[in-house]
């Protein structure tokens, strides 16, 4: 079975956009597809770098849209590893 792990860094950047709680939710729609088919995002490749990509809604009030950059490990495991926050307003 897949799962689903925060890195160190996306901890960081969730408890700096106020917890758990309010980035759960936002990732809500999202995390059935990267439990079932991670393969399935947009992926970003050159020399440096490879990682997938997905794109969360905004939550009124609470939280702006996110891009959420993620990778698949060895056991194909999903690995968070940052979020950037579009600001809504």
């Amino acid at each position: 079975m897949r799962n689903i792990i925060w890195s160190a860094d996306f901890e960081k950047q969730v408890d700096l956009v106020g917890g758990a709680r309010i980035v759960d939710e936002a990732l809500a729609p999202i995390l059935d597809g990267l439990m079932r088919n991670p393969y399935g995002f947009p992926r970003f490749e050159n020399d440096w770098t490879s990682f997938r990509y997905a794109r969360t809604r905004a939550i009124p009030q609470k939280l702006g849209p996110l891009t959420v950059i993620f990778t698949i490990d060895e056991q194909k495991n999903v690995v968070l590893q940052w979020f950037d926050e579009d600001s809504p307003f």
